[in-house]
Formats: structure tokens, C-alpha cells, sequence
């Protein structure tokens, strides 16, 4: 793989797995990421890496810029968050990848097999453990991180950011009530699966996001 090819595939998967929903660019030469790759790439060269990730449209750069020429922020497109999600960040293979993706994706989806069933909430409060959210936490972040570079019509983004932020509140508390994280994670995927997000953020996201349920096993009323 070129040197700048495998640079720009370790920091899309440095934006993916980060903390802060758009990290600053040049604390990725101080990450796990950069020092996997031998010799660990210089300034210059993530310079260079960044352009060919803004030029291709995987990453969203801010305009605020840092000494050097380097952004200070940068997030995943929603080309990007694909790019990782299904290629693992490689260039090459992102390059060869049909461009109609998406449109095939959500026709897999159509014929998949049954969703998992969505229960009506408890009014009688019940937790469950934090550690058995992470994957619906997982998919809330990652919601959150990509949505600034989503096209949407007007008022879908505003609609599915608070109940990604909401869903991820409800997955980090102390104990987590199992109700409201239950009705949160329905109401992000009903609000990923129509509108104008469909064919965008909602085919990377809505089979992890029911992925993520089923792993976490919601105790529903009739559990209790």
C-alpha cells in the first residue's frame, strides 16, 4: 500500500474511533494510530493525507487552520464513515467500490430478515448494565460525529441529533434506565429510516444500531 494511502487509512480509522465527535488533526501524530505505522508519519505527510481525504470527500476539514497548513478539526463524511465501516479505511478499495452503494444497501435491507421488536416502555423504571449499551452507545457517537457533514432536509439533522445526544446520555448514566434507552434507540431508528437520511447515514447505521439492541437485551415489562 503507498505511504500516503496508508496514513490516510489509519486517520480515518483515528476520526472513527475518537472520543471528541471532531478531533483535532494533528494530535493524531501522538495516537495509537500513527505510531502502529513504521516510521510514524511526519507533518508533512499528514498534510498530504488530509488533502487527498478532503480532495476525495471522506473527511470534512474545519477552516480554522493550525501552524503548518494542517486544519484543526477535522470529522468523517458520511462518505467516510462508509469508507471505514465497509472498506476499512482503504482507499483502493473505497476507489473500486460500486458507486451505488447506498441504493444496494437499502435494497438488502428490504429483504433482510425481521427487525427487532420494539416494545412499548415500562413506566415502572428498570436499569440495566452500562457495559451492555456500549454498542448502542457506540452507534449514538457515531451518529453524532458524521451528522455535521450529512445533507438533509431541513430539520431532520436538528430531529436526529438530540435523539442520538439523548440515546448516548441515557447509555452513559449510572444506571441506565432501561425504558428510556429502549424508546431512544426506536425513535433514532425511525428517524434514520425515512426522510432524506435513508439512503445516507441510515444505511451505515441501522443494521449496527439493531445489532446493538440485540446485543444489549433490554429487559422489556413482560421480563420483570
Amino acid at each position: 500500500m503507498p505511504r500516503t494511502d496508508a496514513i490516510a487509512r489509519a486517520f480515518l480509522r483515528y476520526l472513527y474511533e475518537a472520543d471528541r465527535f471532531r478531533p483535532e488533526v494533528a494530535a493524531f501524530l501522538d495516537s495509537p494510530h500513527a505510531a502502529a505505522l513504521a516510521p510514524p508519519p511526519e507533518r508533512a505527510e499528514l498534510t498530504e493525507a488530509v488533502q487527498v481525504l478532503t480532495d476525495r470527500e471522506l473527511i470534512s476539514p474545519g477552516h480554522e487552520q493550525v501552524p503548518g497548513g494542517l486544519p484543526l478539526r477535522a470529522g468523517l463524511t458520511g462518505s467516510g464513515l462508509i469508507c471505514v465501516n465497509k472498506h476499512d479505511g482503504d482507499l483502493v478499495r473505497w476507489d473500486l467500490a460500486d458507486q451505488d452503494l447506498a441504493l444496494q444497501d437499502s435494497d438488502r435491507q428490504e429483504t433482510a430478515g425481521p427487525r427487532p421488536v420494539w416494545e412499548v416502555v415500562d413506566p415502572e423504571p428498570a436499569t440495566v448494565p452500562r457495559d451492555s449499551l456500549d454498542g448502542l452507545a457506540r452507534v449514538a457517537r457515531v451518529a453524532l460525529l458524521v451528522l455535521p457533514t450529512v445533507h438533509a432536509r431541513y430539520g431532520e439533522e436538528e430531529l436526529v441529533q438530540r435523539t442520538a445526544r439523548n440515546l448516548w446520555e441515557a447509555t452513559r448514566a449510572h444506571r441506565p434506565d432501561a425504558g428510556r434507552v429502549r424508546t431512544l434507540a426506536a425513535k433514532l431508528r425511525g428517524e434514520l429510516s425515512s426522510g432524506s437520511m435513508a439512503n445516507t447515514l441510515g444505511v451505515v447505521l441501522l443494521d449496527s444500531l439493531d445489532e446493538a439492541v440485540r446485543e444489549a437485551q433490554i429487559p422489556g415489562p413482560a421480563d420483570r
